[in-house]
């Protein structure tokens, strides 16, 4: 990682942290996601603390597939812990399995409350999570998150939420980071909304940044990572032949690769179907991501075009 491009923001940068799948089987996502070349991290019961310390079970439960920058979550419920967020997982799930969440990261948690207030907003206050994450040097460490979240309703695309990564060393172990396939990081996320009007707008306001539009596609640029928002029509001009089960929905994730040659040879390799529509892009249908397509493309190539 080169100073130009941080793991994490500093002053008013906000970023792509990560995305996350809700699913019903951890054991197939850990397989699917292997076989792309997405080693993930171990399986981990959530917890978040309290203000005496005590910690208390959030009714979800992880792994993560950690790339050089940002990183890709995959969710499921905890049997018999009935939690907000674990009705919302199983909400989530009961339409689709594959992408419903969208996680921002900033360096300043207070601040982009106040900040998100005066958008119009009504974020929650901060949550401490802790998570126990093995050292590569042995031992265990505790990663910690702030994380911002919001009632019910107010983001109706899933969870979509704000945090800061309080400890990137120890989320980002190399044992547990992709460096065989080229991916250096989490680019963009697509969005497919009955209006995409409103939605950028609302987005555009949450995150702090300009929405543009363009080939039916509004595109909001984050300081590092992008959201593209679409409707049905402009959606399966992207992504030709894509299944859309309802609205809204997550379609995609895009990952730049360092080396888009690389990439293919070490997707096609394992096995996995792919599409190469061009030199700077592989695209790897839904079928073999979860429900969700993945896109890798070079750095000079947009991932949900211009």
């Amino acid at each position: 990682m080169t100073a130009s491009e941080p793991q994490t923001p500093s002053g008013e940068q906000i970023f792509l942290d990560h995305v996350g799948w809700f699913v019903p089987d951890m054991d197939a996502a850990h397989a699917a996601f292997e076989k792309l070349g997405l080693p993930m991290t171990p399986f981990t019961v959530h917890t978040n603390e309290q203000a005496d310390g005590s910690r208390v079970p959030s009714g979800t439960a992880n792994r993560c597939a950690m790339i050089r920058r940002g990183y890709l979550e995959v969710l499921v419920s905890v049997p018999d812990v009935d939690t907000a967020i674990a009705r919302q997982l199983r909400t989530g799930l009961s339409r689709y399995t594959g992408l419903h969440l969208v996680a921002f990261t900033v360096g300043d948690a207070d601040a982009t409350v106040e900040r998100l207030q005066g958008a119009g907003f009504q974020p929650d206050p901060p949550i401490a999570l802790r998570r126990p994450m093995p050292l590569d040097d042995g031992g265990e460490g505790t990663a910690a998150f702030s994380v911002i979240r919001f009632p019910d309703g107010a983001m109706d695309e899933g969870r979509i939420q704000i945090l800061t990564q309080d400890t990137p060393d120890i989320v980002w172990q190399p044992s547990v980071t992709a460096d065989e396939n080229g991916l250096d990081m989490l680019s963009g996320i697509l969005l497919c909304v009955a209006d995409p009007s409103e939605a950028s707008a609302r987005y555009a306001r949450f995150v702090g940044r300009r929405a543009d539009f363009s080939g039916g596609v509004y595109r909001i640029k984050l300081d590092r990572g992008l959201v593209a928002i679409c409707g049905f029509d402009a959606c399966r001009e992207l992504l030709p032949g894509v299944r859309i089960p309802d609205l809204p929905f997550m379609p995609a994730v895009s990952i730049r690769s360092a080396d888009i040659d690389r990439t293919a040879a070490d997707l096609a390799g394992r096995g996995v179907p792919i599409d190469r529509p061009d030199a700077g892009r592989v695209i790897v249908p839904p079928e073999a991501g979860m429900g969700a397509a993945f896109i890798f493309h070079d750095g000079g190539v947009p991932p949900f075009g211009e």
